[in-house]
C-alpha cells in the first residue's frame, strides 16, 4: 500500500495546483466566478483586479442579486436555465452603466451537478467583446445606413423620376437605371440607345448635347444642362441633364450621370415668367392710362388755374373772395389728382426722394403761413415750435417733405374745432455730418377711436362714417405720408384719445448740408414779374387753345411776345425762319407729339432751350427726355413764378435780361 506525501508536501502541492488554475482561468476569461446553486458567489478571479468594481473578497460568500442590485435580473434567468438544464448558457450585454460604452459575453456551465443546490457548482465567466461587439456595430449600422441610402435613392429616382446611366465610350455599351424607361414613356424591354435618345431630344437637344458631351470629354470636366424633349407617348418633358467623366490615363474612358426630370419646375419657371409678362404689361397699361388721364385732366385745370391767375393780377376788389375760391377750389382738385397719382407711384415702386439743399426754418415757415388762414377761420390756434440746437440747413426732399407736413396738418385742422394745432420738431441725435429730428403733429381735436387706429393708414379709408361726413377729402393723405415715411426709412406712430385729440409722429435722419448761413429771402410777388423778360425769344407749341391762351398772356406779363403753334409740324416751320431762346413743348399733339419733336429739335435746332410744357407728371415721362438731355419741366397747371423762374434761368444764360 502506497502511502501518503507528507501533509506538508500535500499543501504545497495543493497551492502550486491552485496557483496553476486561477493562472489557466485568468488567461481564458477576464472574469470568473464560481457560483453555487443558491447564486451564492464562492470564488473570483481576474485577469485584472481593477475591472471589478469592488475589492474580490466583498464578492465572496454573497448572492448575486446581494452584488448587482436590481442588475443581477440579466443574469438570474439564464443561472436558472443552466442549472435546471445542465446545459451551458451563453448571454451578451452592454456595460451595466449606460454611459460606459463596453461590450461583455457572459458564460455560464455547470461543472458538478448535484440534487442540493449549495453542492451545485458553476462557472461563470466573463469575458471583455467591446472591440469586436463595437466593430460589429459600426459594421452593422454602416450596412443599415447603405440600405437606407439605397431605400432613399430608389424611392427618390420613383419620386422625382431621376434616371441614372453609364456610357462605356471604349465598347459603346449603354446602361440605364429602370426609372429611364418611366421618363421616356417606354416599356422596360425598350432598348434605349443613343439613337432612341436623339430621336427623342430632336435635332437641337441632340445638338445642344452632343456639344456639352464633347467639351466634357475633351476637357476632363463634368456638364450639367437644361433639355427639352418628347416622351415616346408625345408628352413634352423637361430634364436636367448631368455628367461626369470618368477617366484611365490621359483620356476619358466613360461617362456617368443622371436625367432629372424637372419638368414640373420648368412649367412652373415659364408660368411665372408669362405672369411676370403679363403683370408688366398690365403695369405698363395702367400707367399709359394714368399717363392719359393726368394729361386729359390737368389740361382743363390748367385753363381754370391759369385763367384765375391772370385775373389775380388785374382785378377788382368785389372779384378777389371770387378769385380765390376759384384758386381754391381748382388747387383741391389739383391736390386730389396728385394723391392718386403719387399712390400709384408708390405701389409701382416709381417714387424716388429728389435730394437737395432745404432751409428747413423756411419750409416750416412757409407751411405755417400756408395754413393760418385755414386755422384762423375755424379760431383754431396754429403753433411751431423747433429745438434751438436744429441746423437750418439740411439735405432732403423738400417736396415730399413739405407734403408729409402739410397732410398732417390739413389733417389736424380739419378735424379740430376748437384748442390749436401745434407742429413741434426735436433733435433726437446728431453727429458731425448728420441729424435725426422728430416731427410731431398735436392737435385738441376729437381723437380717433382705438378700434379704427389701426385703419386710418389704409388708402381709401377716412374714420368719419359715409353718411355722415363732414370733410371731404379721398382718404389717401394719410396712407401718403405713411408710405413717404417709408420711403425715408421711418414710419408714422399714432396716439390719440376721443375728445382729446391726436399725435402723429415720425423721424428722419438727414445730411446736414454744408452751408448754414441765415437768408431772409424776400418771397417773388407778382410786380416783381412784370416785364422783366424782353428780349427773349419764345416758341410755344401747345394744341389746346386755352392752354395756349393762357400761356401766351402770361408770358405777355413777363414781357415776352411769344410765337404760337398747335402742332408739331407748324412748329417746325417757325423754327426754320425764326431764332428762338426757348420752345415751350406739349407732350400730346396730334401729328408730331412732343417726343418726337423734341429729338428734332435736339438735333437740327441745339441752340433752342427746349422746356417741357405738360400735363404729364409720370416718372417716365421725365426718364425718356433725360436721355436725350431734356431735363427742364413746367407742369400744368403751372404756377406763373415756376414759369418766371424757369425762363429767368434761360433768359440770364442767353444774357437777354434788361
Amino acid at each position: 500500500m502506497n502511502q501518503l506525501p507528507p501533509y506538508e508536501e500535500r499543501g504545497e502541492k495543493l497551492q502550486e495546483l491552485t496557483a496553476h488554475l486561477q493562472s489557466l482561468i485568468a488567461s481564458l476569461d477576464d472574469i470568473v466566478f464560481e457560483v453555487d446553486g443558491n447564486h451564492v458567489i464562492r470564488n473570483v478571479w481576474a485577469s485584472d483586479p481593477s475591472m471589478l468594481f469592488m475589492p474580490k473578497e466583498d464578492f465572496l460568500c454573497k448572492s448575486i442579486t446581494e452584488v448587482l442590485g436590481p442588475n443581477a435580473d440579466i443574469f438570474t434567468a439564464p443561472l436558472n436555465e443552466a442549472i435546471k438544464t445542465g446545459n451551458v448558457q451563453e448571454l451578451i450585454y452592454k456595460h451595466l452603466n449606460p454611459a460606459v460604452n463596453k461590450w461583455f459575453k457572459a458564460r455560464i456551465k455547470p461543472v458538478s451537478i448535484h440534487a442540493d443546490l449549495e453542492n451545485y457548482i458553476l462557472v461563470f465567466s466573463i469575458q471583455d467583446i467591446s472591440t469586436q461587439k463595437i466593430s460589429e456595430l459600426a459594421l452593422e449600422e454602416t450596412k443599415n445606413q447603405l440600405e437606407m441610402r439605397n431605400d432613399l435613392l430608389d424611392l427618390s429616382q420613383k419620386l422625382s423620376i431621376t434616371a441614372g446611366w453609364e456610357y462605356d465610350l471604349v465598347s459603346g455599351n449603354i446602361f440605364w437605371t429602370k426609372q429611364a424607361y418611366a421618363l421616356f414613356d417606354v416599356e422596360e424591354d425598350y432598348l434605349l440607345s443613343l439613337e432612341s435618345l436623339e430621336s427623342f431630344l430632336g435635332a437641337e437637344g441632340w445638338a445642344q448635347l452632343n456639344q456639352s458631351a464633347g467639351t466634357a470629354i475633351k476637357q476632363f470636366r463634368p456638364y450639367n444642362l437644361e433639355l427639352s424633349f418628347t416622351s415616346a407617348k408625345g408628352i413634352k418633358k423637361w430634364v436636367e441633364a448631368i455628367a461626369i467623366p470618368v477617366s484611365s490615363g490621359n483620356r476619358v474612358i466613360m461617362m456617368r450621370g443622371a436625367l432629372m426630370d424637372i419638368t414640373l419646375k420648368k412649367e412652373n419657371e415659364l408660368a411665372l415668367i408669362e405672369a411676370k409678362n403679363t403683370a408688366e404689361k398690365a403695369s405698363q397699361t395702367k400707367s399709359e392710362f394714368l399717363s392719359v388721364m393726368s394729361h386729359e385732366i390737368r389740361t382743363p385745370l390748367n385753363g381754370i388755374i391759369g385763367i384765375a391767375n391772370l385775373l389775380k393780377m388785374n382785378h377788382t376788389i368785389d372779384q378777389e373772395d371770387y378769385i380765390g375760391n376759384l384758386i381754391f377750389s381748382a388747387d383741391h382738385l389739383m391736390q386730389l389728382i396728385n394723391e392718386i397719382l403719387d399712390l400709384t407711384k408708390m405701389e409701382n415702386e416709381k417714387l424716388e426722394l429728389m435730394l437737395t439743399e432745404v432751409d428747413l426754418f423756411k419750409l416750416v415757415k412757409n407751411i405755417k403761413n400756408q395754413f393760418k388762414s385755414m386755422a384762423e377761420s375755424k379760431g383754431i390756434l396754429l403753433k411751431t415750435y423747433l429745438d434751438d440746437d436744429i441746423p437750418q440747413w439740411i439735405i432732403a426732399d423738400p417736396i415730399r417733405l413739405n407734403q408729409m407736413l402739410n397732410n398732417l396738418i390739413s389733417n389736424a385742422i380739419k378735424f379740430t374745432e376748437k384748442g390749436e394745432v401745434t407742429l413741434l420738431i426735436k433733435q433726437t441725435s446728431s453727429t458731425p455730418t448728420t441729424v435725426c429730428l422728430n416731427f410731431k403733429v398735436q392737435d385738441t381735436g376729437r381723437g380717433i377711436p382705438a378700434e379704427l387706429q389701426a385703419h386710418v393708414f389704409e388708402s381709401f379709408k377716412q374714420i368719419q362714417q359715409a353718411a355722415n361726413r363732414e370733410h371731404s377729402g379721398t382718404g389717401l393723405g394719410l396712407t401718403i405720408t405713411q408710405k413717404l415715411a417709408e420711403l425715408h426709412g421711418s414710419k408714422v406712430f399714432l396716439e390719440s384719445q376721443i375728445n382729446k385729440g391726436s399725435e402723429f409722429s415720425f423721424e428722419i435722419c438727414f445730411e446736414i448740408a454744408a452751408k448754414q448761413d441765415q437768408e431772409d429771402l424776400v418771397p417773388v410777388v407778382f410786380s416783381s414779374m412784370e416785364k422783366k423778360l424782353k428780349g427773349l425769344k419764345v416758341l410755344l407749341v401747345e394744341d389746346n387753345m386755352i392752354n395756349s391762351m393762357v400761356a401766351k398772356k402770361q408770358l405777355e406779363y413777363f414781357g415776352v411776345f411769344a410765337d404760337c403753334a398747335s402742332d408739331g409740324k407748324a412748329a417746325l416751320r417757325l423754327m426754320e425762319t425764326n431764332p428762338y431762346h426757348v420752345a415751350l413743348l406739349d407732350l400730346h399733339m396730334p401729328g408730331i407729339d412732343g417726343y418726337a419733336l423734341a429729338q428734332i429739335v435736339r438735333k437740327q435746332y441745339p441752340n433752342i432751350h427746349l422746356i417741357i410744357f405738360t400735363a404729364d407728371i409720370m416718372l417716365d415721362v421725365k426718364q425718356r427726355f433725360a436721355k436725350i438731355n431734356v431735363y427742364d419741366f413746367l407742369n400744368k397747371p403751372f404756377a406763373p413764378e415756376k414759369m418766371y423762374q424757369v425762363l429767368l434761368k434761360v433768359a440770364k444764360d442767353r444774357g437777354v435780361l434788361n
